[in-house]
């Protein structure tokens, strides 16, 4: 009898010489490097011709700032030494909407940074990011493969390798790594502090702060569906906390307004145009944005259809859609949508106690595959 070929051979020898390399006291720093050295090949073979351009276009930026256009670290530096100035940019530029984005300049300041300080200190913050990740990862999980399966694949997507693959100086890895660690540290205090830090990088992080607030939220609405019942004493700490940060951040950007004249420049028939654009192209647009992680999403929301938990799936789908309008709403969609990373801790949440595991370890490889594939492509 001939005997039938199967495509998993090649992950279970992998995975034969992946598990006992992970069986280790710094299996953490293993995953992460394993993870990076393949995502980041990858990048490089499929992004070659961005990669050298961008990167030269840096070079040339740091030894002259200010003399390419479109690349934004110049205009970080000068916002960081008088940020309660306002500035003269065109309405609807990138450089207009950072009027309000005063953390990243501040520390630039601080530290007094140069463009390659910068870069350098985004590219170590970057790292601090994915390090939390993975380590919410598998605290989800409770697996090492799985948990490499699934970094491989997000530091192949904007949102886990932006830290050193944007060169234009969108300085995202501060948010994220602000975000992952109000996500990680359930200290109402720390949760406090690290969402202000992000809403004061990019107002988007405000935005998906909701993801984080139904964490929280979703449990006690179940609670109180089931029993009838709600006590303060119920209401999870974070979750205040997180609601105090947002109306703090709104009341100081009020209060800047009044006081500087701060305020972000809009221009309507730009935003119209925008809008259209991205509704021709949104197909694209979207596939860019999370790349072979959308299975994820469309995995977990299948899940939560086929248990009728309706509740979980209105309000995760309500965070989604918020997520995608935004990402239509701006050119820079792929930046937007990577904005919406909290969404992958719920879906692994879900899959990981509802279907098999064997099931999910075979979501993740295709998941993982289809992003080292795709071609990155931002903003």
């Amino acid at each position: 009898m001939e005997h039938q070929q199967s495509l998993t051979t090649p992950f279970r020898w992998l995975e034969s010489k992946l598990q006992p390399f992970f069986d280790n006291r710094f299996w953490q720093l293993r995953v992460l490097i394993s993870a990076l050295v393949i995502s980041t090949s990858t990048l490089l073979v499929f992004n070659f011709i961005l990669v050298d351009k961008g990167l030269r276009s840096l070079y040339y930026e740091m030894l002259q700032p200010g003399s390419i256009g479109g690349l934004f670290w110049d205009d970080i530096l000068k916002q960081g030494a008088d940020p309660f100035t306002p500035q003269d940019y065109e309405a609807g530029s990138h450089e207009a909407n950072q009027a309000f984005r005063l953390a990243i300049p501040l520390i630039a300041n601080a530290l007094h940074l140069n463009i390659a300080g910068l870069y350098l200190l985004h590219i170590l913050v970057g790292l601090v990011f994915l390090w939390f990740v993975m380590l919410t990862v598998y605290r989800i999980l409770n697996d090492k493969m799985l948990t490499f399966y699934f970094m491989t694949g997000f530091t192949a997507i904007y949102a886990g390798a932006n830290f050193y693959i944007n060169f234009l100086g969108h300085c995202d890895a501060f948010p994220f790594c602000f975000m992952v660690l109000a996500f990680y540290f359930r200290n109402p205090l720390l949760v406090l502090l690290f969402t202000q830090l992000a809403y004061w990088c990019d107002e988007r992080a405000i935005i998906n702060s909701s993801y984080l607030g139904l964490w929280y939220v979703l449990p006690l609405i179940k609670q109180v569906i089931d029993k009838r019942k709600l006590t303060l004493k119920d209401i999870p700490w974070p979750a205040v906390a997180l609601i105090l940060s947002a109306g703090l951040y709104l009341l100081v950007r009020q209060w800047l307004t009044n006081t500087y004249g701060l305020k972000v420049g809009h221009d309507n028939d730009l935003s119209r145009r925008t809008g259209m654009w991205s509704l021709s192209i949104i197909g694209d647009k979207f596939t860019r944005g999370l790349e072979g992680f959308w299975l994820i999403v469309f995995a977990g929301m299948t899940v939560l259809a086929m248990r009728k938990d309706w509740w979980t799936l209105v309000l995760l789908g309500g965070c989604i859609l918020i997520t995608c309008a935004i990402g239509v709403m701006v050119a820079d969609g792929t930046r937007s949508l990577s904005f919406g990373f909290y969404m992958f801790f719920f879906m692994l949440t879900i899959l990981r106690e509802h279907i098999p595991t064997k099931q999910l370890h075979y979501l993740l490889i295709v998941s993982t595959l289809i992003s080292l594939m795709l071609p990155m492509s931002f903003p």
